[in-house]
C-alpha cells in the first residue's frame, strides 16, 4: 500500500512539474506599446486605451513592458452610438444608447514575425443616461477600453 501511494505521489509530481502559473510562455518576453492612434472624431480616446493596454500587459507576470521585444500598434478605428428604442413611438426620443468601440491592432515580434495584423477588437455597453448624458457616455470609455485591452493581451500572449 505504501509503495502504491509513493508511486502515485511521484506520478503526480512528475505530471504537474511542467505546469506554469499564467499559462504557457508567449512568443515574446517584452512588449513595446506604440502610441495609440485615433481615427475617430471622439477626442481623448487614444490616451485612455494607451493606459488600459499598459495596465493589462503589466498585470501579466510573463511579459515586461518596454522596447526590445514585440511591438504592439493600436488604432481606435470606430466609435458607434446607437439609440435603442422599446416602442415604435419613441424613435426620436432615445432614453438608452449602445456605445461600441472598435480597435485595430498589429503585433510583430522583434525578429519581424507578424503574430496578427489589423485584427479588430470590440467592446460595447448600454447607457441609460439619467443626468449629464455626455459625461455619462464618457464614463464608459474606461471600462470598454479595459475590456478591449484584456482581449488584446489574451490574443497576444496565447501560445503560438
Amino acid at each position: 500500500m505504501r509503495c502504491a501511494f509513493a508511486a502515485l505521489a511521484l506520478g503526480l509530481l512528475a505530471g504537474c512539474s511542467a505546469y506554469r502559473l499564467g499559462g504557457p510562455p508567449p512568443a515574446f518576453s517584452r512588449i513595446d506599446i506604440a502610441p495609440v492612434r485615433n481615427a475617430t472624431s471622439r477626442s481623448g480616446t487614444h490616451a485612455v486605451l494607451q493606459q488600459k493596454l499598459a495596465e493589462s500587459f503589466a498585470a501579466d507576470p510573463r511579459v515586461r513592458l518596454g522596447p526590445g521585444g514585440a511591438k504592439l500598434e493600436a488604432e481606435v478605428v470606430q466609435y458607434r452610438r446607437e439609440g435603442l428604442t422599446t416602442k415604435p413611438s419613441d424613435a426620436y426620443v432615445y432614453t438608452s444608447f449602445r456605445a461600441t468601440f472598435v480597435v485595430r491592432c498589429t503585433l510583430t515580434t522583434a525578429d519581424g514575425r507578424t503574430l496578427f495584423r489589423n485584427r479588430e477588437f470590440a467592446a460595447a455597453a448600454t447607457l441609460q443616461a439619467a443626468g449629464d448624458a455626455a459625461a455619462e457616455e464618457r464614463s464608459l470609455d474606461g471600462p470598454l477600453f479595459a475590456d478591449i485591452a484584456a482581449q488584446v493581451r489574451e490574443a497576444a500572449t496565447t501560445a503560438w
